[in-house]
């Protein structure tokens, strides 16, 4: 499901392209934040629970949300 970055929750899965070219994964969202003119999503990897770290969104960007780990 593709939603805007201003529409995220913690527990949303999000898949987005990471550090390099064509390097897909897949985050856990912790929590969102607002910064300046950004929301900013606390997440970790999906498959490493200790690894951690944010990711910057422009509110009406959109972001491709894989699944709800509270639903």
């Amino acid at each position: 499901m593709i939603m805007r970055a201003s529409e995220l929750k913690p527990g949303h899965v999000i898949r987005v392209e990471f550090g390099d070219y064509d390097n897909w994964q897949s985050f856990v969202v912790d929590g969102i934040r607002q910064a300046k003119d950004n929301i900013v999503a606390d997440v970790h990897y999906r498959k490493y629970d200790t690894a951690r770290t944010d990711i910057s969104f422009r509110p009406d960007e959109t972001v491709e949300v894989i699944a709800d780990e509270t639903a």
